[in-house]
C-alpha cells in the first residue's frame, strides 16, 4: 500500500512483481508459478493532476481454446491514469474510450497490487487460440470432435421404433 498522491507529487517509482498465484488472476491461468514484472512512476500530468504510468511485462501461461495445448501470452502492457480524491469526483466524469488517461479513485493507501493483477486479467483474452495450431497434444480436439454428432442422426431408429 503506497500513497498514490505523494508518489505522484514526488514523481517516485515502485517497481515489483506480481505472482502468477494472485488470487483473482490464477483462476485464469494453466501454471501458477512466476511473475510479472511491473513498473509504476508517479507523476504529475499537463493538466496538474496527480498521475502515474504503469507498465506490466511477462508472459501469461495460458490453456489455446482451440487444441488444448499450452499457449504463452506475452504482455507488454502500458496505462496512463490519473487519480481523484473522492469518489464522487469519480463517479461525476465523463466515460471516454479514447481518452489518454484512465481516471481512478487515489487514497493514501493505494493497492498497487491490485490495480497490476487488474489491469493483467484486462489483457487475457475471452478465448486464448494459436495463431496455428498444432497437433493436438493430448488428444483433446480428437476426442472433441468424435463426441460431436448429428442431432438428428438418432431420428430414423426412433421412428422405426414407433412403427
Amino acid at each position: 500500500m503506497i500513497d498514490i498522491f505523494e508518489l505522484a507529487r514526488t514523481g517516485g517509482t515502485v517497481v515489483g512483481q506480481l505472482p502468477l498465484s494472485a488470487e483473482r488472476l490464477r483462476a485464469s491461468l494453466r501454471l501458477a508459478s512466476g511473475a510479472l514484472d511491473f513498473c509504476l512512476h508517479g507523476r504529475v500530468d499537463e493538466l496538474g493532476r496527480p498521475s502515474a504510468r504503469l507498465s506490466i511485462r511477462g508472459e501469461l501461461p495460458l490453456t489455446c481454446d482451440r487444441c488444448g495445448g499450452p499457449l504463452d501470452l506475452r504482455v507488454e502492457q502500458e496505462n496512463t491514469f490519473y487519480f481523484v480524491r473522492e469518489e464522487s469526483e469519480l463517479a461525476g466524469l465523463p466515460v471516454s474510450a479514447d481518452a489518454e488517461s484512465e481516471p481512478l479513485l487515489g487514497s493514501d493507501r493505494f493497492d498497487v497490487a491490485a490495480l497490476v493483477e487488474d489491469e493483467t486479467i484486462l489483457c487475457i483474452p475471452v478465448s486464448p487460440r494459436h495463431e496455428v495450431c498444432l497437433a493436438p497434444t493430448d488428444g483433446a480436439v480428437s476426442r472433441r470432435t468424435s463426441q460431436v454428432q448429428n442431432p438428428f442422426a438418432a431420428l430414423p431408429g426412433l421412428l422405426r421404433d414407433k412403427q
